[in-house]
């Protein structure tokens, strides 16, 4: 019997083996490959028996964890491979990383192996030592406890009432405008975790995760489990082995989460579904999570619900042509419209104190409270010595935006944003959207929201206005982007248009056979 097993390798072909054992799609294999063993899946059975192929070493099972894959993971891995042109290797690593290392050595070897370490360190602590020497062999069998904690399997918990049907539910995903949507959330949670079905739900960073998680933790306790680059592999294996399972949990997650093996999946929540960073730039696959988990949904009948204050381009046109449907408005924060201060005319007119506009003072010494100052490529030192020379009552903090989404805003009554070009990345033709997506973003952390920016205009058109630009000058979502970027630098040497309506699955070979070896295709960059 010959079969084609994929490897965790950037190759544009999967290799062949021989084996006498029966052996079934997304069972996991150890093979030999230039050289090197390696975990691999059994991607087909019955290939073609070429002369000469390598024999398959070994067959691996559960107790090595590493359990076969079923059809939809498989589905979906090749749906990321053909949509966003990159090989199925290099999803087979994104999707399960540390695969190697876990087929390598299995747990229940290595906590062997860490207790009989512990065992030798009990021995030393039970001698006469100095303090200094104790408290080192102290600190050394806190840390060996730590890692059996952490390879030992989860408790087994409670049994939940399982319903295996599908959700019964408006197969069209949802889209949930407005600042205050995590009760909405929780609300639509408990209907399927009563139900005995899992849930998705999807933040662009683990800063929103990090801010949820207290939360959601209150509200369902050892029913919810997190995972984002921040937690450890066999954290992630643990959540695997409960889905598998079928027990009925929630996973808050970062993109990758959508690789995680759901077997009785029943809501995916996509949480500010307009944030580019569900599109991941490095490493391959360059996918975005966002529509990659809208297709995990429709694999498994479950119901999507995407959650924003301002929706992304590709959404609005969604809803509109009817491929999406409205969820309802959720509560917005209640506040003044949005102040714009043209920067670059307050400097004509000698309007500007350093990096802060006279208009800007005026406001926060009118609010009278609490102040949170964006800072953008603006010094903190310089910064902070300019709020000293003009506010030197007023309660004024300074942040990123990165430590914004992390911290949140403090109880601030007003954000200002001190320099908004700065954090629009680049200027193309996403930068309008952006700047609106932006705004809306600042008004659920604070009631009044001040901008500062050299291009006003940008933040004065409506999402509306946007889509009728785009489609006069044939730019997403109307179209598809596809672009051949230079391993290294990134610099695009060709960029592809696409009418929406192309599938891309037929073009990956022709585009795979005319790409040059130093680069690789991006596709919908943001």
């Amino acid at each position: 019997m010959y079969v084609h097993v994929l490897l965790p390798l950037k190759l544009r072909w999967i290799p062949t083996y021989s084996t006498d054992l029966p052996l079934l799609r997304g069972e996991a294999v150890k093979v030999m490959f230039s050289g090197r063993k390696y975990t691999g899946i059994v991607w087909e059975e019955d290939a073609p028996a070429p002369e000469g192929v390598k024999r398959v070493l070994k067959v691996l099972d559960r107790d090595e964890a590493v359990p076969a894959l079923d059809a939809k993971e498989m589905e979906l891995w090749t749906f990321v491979s053909e949509y966003y042109l990159c090989t199925l290797g290099e999803v087979f690593s994104m999707a399960l990383p540390g695969m190697r290392l876990l087929s390598e050595q299995n747990a229940s070897a290595a906590i062997e192996r860490l207790r009989t370490r512990l065992a030798g360190i009990e021995e030393q602590l039970s001698g006469r030592h100095c303090e200094r020497v104790r408290l080192r062999l102290e600190a050394k069998r806190k840390e060996v406890l730590a890692k059996i904690a952490e390879l030992s399997p989860a408790p087994a918990e409670p049994a939940v009432s399982a319903c295996t049907a599908p959700a019964a539910a408006e197969s069209r995903p949802q889209l949930l405008t407005g600042t205050v949507r995590l009760p909405f959330y929780i609300d639509a949670m408990r209907r399927e975790i009563q139900a005995g079905r899992q849930v998705l739900l999807l933040t662009p960073e683990v800063a929103f995760c990090n801010r949820l998680e207290k939360t959601l933790s209150d509200e369902f306790g050892p029913q919810l489990a997190i995972v984002h680059s921040g937690r450890s592999a066999s954290a992630r294996q643990r959540t695997s082995v409960r889905l598998r399972g079928g027990q009925a949990i929630i996973v808050l997650g970062t993109r990758s989460s959508i690789f995680l093996p759901f077997s009785n999946l029943g809501l995916v929540i996509i949480d500010e579904e307009q944030d580019p960073f569900y599109k991941q730039s490095e490493p391959a696959p360059r996918y975005n999570g966002r529509d990659s988990a809208i297709y995990l949904a429709a694999l498994h009948s479950a119901r999507v619900l995407l959650g924003t204050a301002c929706p992304s381009l590709e959404t609005l046109l969604n809803l509109h042509s009817g491929k999406y449907l409205p969820a309802g408005i959720a509560e917005n924060s209640a506040g003044e419209p949005t102040a714009v201060i043209d920067i670059a005319a307050e400097r004509r007119k000698n309007g500007m104190k350093g990096p802060l506009s006279r208009k800007l003072i005026e406001a926060i010494l009118r609010t009278g409270s609490p102040a949170l100052l964006i800072r953008g490529w603006e010094k903190q030192e310089e910064l902070a010595e300019c709020i000293g020379a003009n506010l030197p009552d007023s309660e004024v903090k300074i942040c990123t935006m990165a430590e914004l989404k992390r911290n949140g805003s403090g109880g601030a009554a007003l954000i200002a944003v001190l320099q908004a070009d700065a954090l629009m990345s680049k200027d193309d033709f996403r930068s309008d959207e952006r700047a609106l997506q932006l705004t809306a973003m600042l008004k659920g952390f604070a009631p009044r929201v001040i901008i500062q920016t050299e291009v006003p205009q940008r933040f004065s058109t409506s999402l509306d206005g946007l889509l009728a630009e785009r489609k006069q000058f044939g730019f997403p979502p109307y179209t598809r982007i596809i672009d051949i970027r230079r391993y290294g630098s990134g610099a695009i040497v060709e960029r592809l248009f696409l009418k929406r309506d192309q599938t891309l699955a037929s073009r990956k070979a022709a585009i795979f056979a005319s790409l040059p070896d130093d680069c690789y295709a991006d596709v919908d960059p943001q």
